[in-house]
């Protein structure tokens, strides 16, 4: 993935790699990830996030549910022995 870094990001990412927290810019890219995802998403954030893009793609036409007999299909005699 190439990222094109400009303004107060690219300073940010820049001084990380001057002031020795990293080697490479890449490696600061990375670290600044890490740090998003330890201290801003919890995993019941995630989750509630995903629950939520499903709900309005299912709302919008994009997915749809399936009932219980589209669901077990063509797996029913196996599960009623």
């Amino acid at each position: 993935m190439n990222v094109i870094l400009k303004g107060r990001i690219k300073n940010i990412i820049k001084t990380m790699v001057d002031d020795d927290y990293t080697n490479s810019q890449s490696k600061a890219v990375r670290l600044v990830i890490v740090d998003f995802g330890e201290h801003r998403l919890s995993e019941e954030e995630l989750v509630n996030n995903k629950l939520d893009r499903i709900d309005m793609e299912i709302k919008t036409g994009k997915r749809r549910l399936l009932g219980a007999e589209e669901t077990i299909g063509r797996y029913e005699k196996e599960l009623t022995k």
